[in-house]
Parts: structure tokens; C-alpha cells; sequence
């Protein structure tokens, strides 16, 4: 019984300690978040809570796998943190934006990184302290189009050297997506970065996250001239459609993507409607498709809306082909097909669709 009781004793445990600076944070509540619920990526927020006391504030727990937590008071975030087995302490003074998380290897890793990021964010500032003592002017403009792009190299070549350097983990999961997709690194740079990840790290909701987008950039961005891109999904009744049984049959085509929850893509429904009525009968189709996951909110939107065009989805939301395919970053978001399948043009919306319409079928 007693080895029993020490070998649980002994099983791998994390322990978060925080010192607070600020005397006016007593008696408040500091939450550990999840920092998937703020990505919109789990429906999870909040895995602890405690009550700072003189100061102090501590969370406990165990864990199989690493994962990424925010902190925050008064519902408002102010650092993030990676929750692994072991002790992780936090300071945070009184500029609480500035805290740091050290004593694991994710966060000890996470905070160098941060320093070395930081070097060029402090020469953003200047820069900016700069500009805003000069009369703005077109050369001053061009000027800080210029530095920012340097400045936005520079934090992508750190990130892409630190991630060669420090392979494999959740945090290079996560500095791949803040420090090198969203800076515009190549697609062979984030593929040979993601092959290097952990397996779990690849079926952790980061890893799917790159995966999805690498997906997507095999496909190039639309442009004029190209051919469509052809898929197969369900009608609403279940039956197959394809983009290829409408384009390409002597008609011009309206490819709609939209979905029952976009508020923006049911506003723009009435005008959509009102063309359709209008050109239906003079070479004009439009396809709708719809990157809902519910389908019973699907037709009810159809109906609502009195949409009578073909509609298809695979009800995966962004996960759906469809995105992948057209490079689709929102929505409402359309492509105008001419009459061999090639685009016209690409997300036409209000008077700038009815004035192409008018144009090509007068």
C-alpha cells in the first residue's frame, strides 16, 4: 500500500505559481483559458480558476500532453502560457502585458523566443515615434509601406531560423502559425517546418490547423482567365451534384459561396435573387455553396431567403473542399464563370454584379 501510495504520488503533475506585483489584484479571480476558445477551434473556455491572495495565486493539475492557456482577469487575457507537467512560474508586474512564464522547457523556449521578436518590435516603436512626429506625405507613406515590409521579413527570417533550430514541439506548432503563415512564409518553408513536428503535435488542433492550410495552398488564388475548379457534394433532398453539370453549357455562371450563419451573405441574398429573376432566361445560372455544417439551418436559410438557384455542400464548414479549392478567406464570396467556364471575375457583389450582368447580357 505504501508503494502504491508513493508511486501515485510520483505521477507526472504540473503546478503553475504567479507573484502579482500590483496590490489592487487581491481577491480577484485569475482564470486559466483555453486559447483555442479565442481561435474559435473548441468550445472550451475556461479550465481553472483561483483567488489571488496577497499577491499569489496558484493552479495545479495533471496532464498528458502539453497545450496552450491563457490568463486572464476581469475577462481580459493578458498572457499566454504552455500547461506541461512540471513547475511553472509566473511574474507578472505591474504592466501585466509584460508577464513571463519560465521553468518548463515549452515556456523557457516560448519567453527566448519572445525576446528575440522583441528586438524588432522595439525598432517598430521607434519607427512609428518617428512617423508620427512628421507631416504625413506620399513619400512618408511609401517610406512606411517599405519599413514595415523589411520589419516583417526580418521577424519571419527569426521565426523560420529559431523553428530550424527548435524543432518538433507545440510551440513550433504555434510560431508557425503567428510568426510564419500570417507573415507570408513560402509553402516549401511551412512544409518542411511541419514535417519536423511531433506526431502529436500534428493531431493537435495547431497541427490540423497548418495541415488545412497547406491544403489549401496547393491551390493558387483565382485568376482572371482560369479555368474553375470543379466539385462534386450533396443537394439539400442528398442527391450529387458537380459544378461541371452546369459550367462549361453555353451559360454564364454565378458560383455563391455563402451560409445560413453569415449575416453579411443573407443581406446580399435579396439583390442575388432579384438578378436571378432578371437573367435567368437570357444565359445566366448560379450555383449557391454553402459552407454551413447544419443542414435543417441550410434549407431553412433557402427558403427564408426564397433562393430557387442549384445549391450544394459537403456540411463541413471550413473544413469543406470548397474552401480549400477557391482559396476562400470569408464570405460571402463569388466567382463569375463565362460561358466556356473560365472566371470573369471574382467576388462581384451589390452594383458592381448588377453592372457586369448588364454588361454581358444587355
Amino acid at each position: 500500500m505504501f508503494l502504491l501510495f508513493s508511486a501515485c504520488n510520483n505521477e507526472p503533475s504540473y503546478k503553475i505559481t504567479g507573484r502579482i506585483s500590483s496590490n489592487s489584484m487581491d481577491e480577484k479571480t485569475i482564470y486559466l483559458e483555453n486559447t483555442l476558445w479565442y481561435m474559435r477551434m473548441s468550445e472550451l473556455k475556461t479550465f481553472d480558476s483561483a483567488v489571488i491572495k496577497n499577491g499569489k495565486f496558484e493552479f495545479r493539475g495533471k496532464t498528458d500532453s502539453s497545450y496552450m492557456a491563457l490568463l486572464s482577469i476581469d475577462n481580459q487575457p493578458f498572457v499566454n502560457i504552455f500547461v506541461e507537467n512540471g513547475d511553472i512560474k509566473l511574474n507578472i508586474p505591474e504592466d501585466i502585458n509584460k508577464s513571463i512564464a519560465t521553468g518548463t522547457k515549452l515556456n523557457d523556449l516560448s519567453k527566448l523566443y519572445d525576446e528575440n521578436i522583441d528586438q524588432v518590435r522595439s525598432k517598430m516603436t521607434e519607427f512609428m515615434q518617428y512617423v508620427n512626429s512628421q507631416e504625413p506625405t506620399e513619400k512618408l507613406q511609401q517610406e512606411v509601406s517599405e519599413r514595415y515590409k523589411a520589419l516583417q521579413q526580418e521577424m519571419l527570417q527569426i521565426s523560420v531560423k529559431f523553428l530550424e533550430e527548435n524543432p518538433g514541439t507545440l510551440l513550433s506548432a504555434y510560431i508557425l502559425i503567428s510568426g510564419v503563415l500570417s507573415l507570408g512564409g513560402s509553402e516549401e518553408t511551412i512544409q518542411s517546418i511541419y514535417d519536423k513536428l511531433e506526431e502529436n503535435v500534428k493531431r493537435s488542433a495547431l497541427g490540423n490547423l497548418i495541415s488545412k492550410e497547406l491544403s489549401r495552398m496547393k491551390f493558387k488564388e483565382l485568376s482572371i482567365g482560369e479555368m474553375y475548379r470543379d466539385m462534386t457534394m450533396k443537394t439539400p433532398d442528398g442527391k450529387n451534384i458537380s459544378l461541371s453539370d452546369y459550367v462549361g453549357k453555353g451559360k454564364y455562371v454565378f458560383i455563391d459561396f455563402w451560409a445560413s450563419w453569415c449575416g453579411y451573405c443573407r443581406q446580399e441574398n435579396p439583390n442575388v435573387v432579384a438578378l436571378y429573376k432578371e437573367y435567368k432566361n437570357k444565359g445566366f445560372e448560379i450555383i449557391g455553396v454553402s459552407l454551413d455544417s447544419d443542414r435543417e439551418a441550410w434549407i431553412k436559410g433557402i427558403s427564408d431567403d426564397g433562393i430557387t438557384w442549384p445549391q450544394m455542400s459537403d456540411l463541413k464548414e471550413w473544413d469543406s473542399e470548397a474552401v480549400i479549392k477557391y482559396r476562400i478567406k470569408g464570405i460571402p464570396f463569388t466567382v463569375l464563370l463565362d460561358k466556356e467556364g473560365k472566371v470573369i471575375d471574382v467576388n462581384l457583389k451589390g452594383e458592381k454584379l448588377k453592372d457586369k450582368l448588364k454588361t454581358l447580357m444587355p
